[in-house]
């Protein structure tokens, strides 16, 4: 069974009047079974719920839900088991390991999908101390995902904010493997989108895709855009894996 994946920092609201177009466009286009969002708002929900009608997602009151990370399935391939938050210790309160437990409808086999947004690089305690916050997230996310899996599928997406540290501990800590990597392709720098961004002096590959117990088809970083509109300040990144 083969399944497509797409990660995306949704940038919260910022700008959204530029680009509320351009994401609906993207959604619509590849419709990837399954869709990882970070930076995720009410307003944001009630765009992609309109142009993704076939697709379900964890509807709760929890705000973290709501307003940091959420993950979209399609409900005719699969059935939500279960869905958990794990706290990454992480100073922004409402981030953490984002996870879902999915049933294969087509062989009632389990996959688990998870997203995550570790801090960024320019948070103020870190500019101050020089102590950066990702391996440390890294590992209490590689401890849970050790915990949680066995032999199922598992993939994990999101933004990192760091091109090396917590894909290297996600791959020693819980044995995660880096698609592109994995798939001899070099990690493609995902932010920033430069049409809005003013972050210019940044030029990082740092939204990811690992997985382990399946296997990587392809994998790729569209730079969708319509004229006059661009998705985010990040580009996405997306990936097909065969599950079983």
């Amino acid at each position: 069974m083969r399944i497509s994946i797409t990660s995306l920092n949704l940038w919260n609201t910022e700008h959204l009047e530029k680009r509320a177009e351009c994401l609906t466009s993207f959604l619509r286009t590849y419709k990837s079974d399954i869709f990882c969002f970070q930076e995720i708002r009410p307003e944001l929900i009630t765009l992609i719920d309109s142009a993704l009608p076939e697709w379900e997602r964890v509807v709760t009151t929890l705000p973290n839900w709501n307003y940091e990370s959420n993950i979209y399935y399609k409900k005719e391939m699969f059935t939500l088991l279960d869905y958990t938050l794990t706290s990454l210790e992480m100073p922004e309160k409402l981030r953490g390991l984002f996870t879902i437990k999915l049933m294969v409808k087509e062989n009632g086999k389990e996959l688990f999908v998870n997203t995550v947004h570790f801090t960024h690089q320019g948070n103020a305690d870190e500019l101050r101390t020089g102590m950066p916050y990702r391996p440390k997230e890294a590992h209490l996310a590689a401890l849970k995902l050790k915990e949680m899996v066995t032999n199922q599928p598992c993939l994990l997406t999101g933004d990192f904010n760091d091109p090396l540290q917590p894909a290297r501990i996600l791959n020693e800590d819980a044995d995660l493997l880096e698609v592109f990597t994995s798939l001899g392709l070099p990690s493609p720098v995902t932010f920033p989108c430069p049409y809005l961004s003013e972050e210019n002096y940044l030029v990082e590959a740092i939204d990811k895709i690992m997985y382990k117990n399946c296997t990587p088809l392809m994998a790729s970083s569209p730079h969708f855009y319509i004229p006059g509109g661009v998705l985010s300040d990040h580009w996405p990144v997306m990936a097909m894996f065969e599950l079983f």
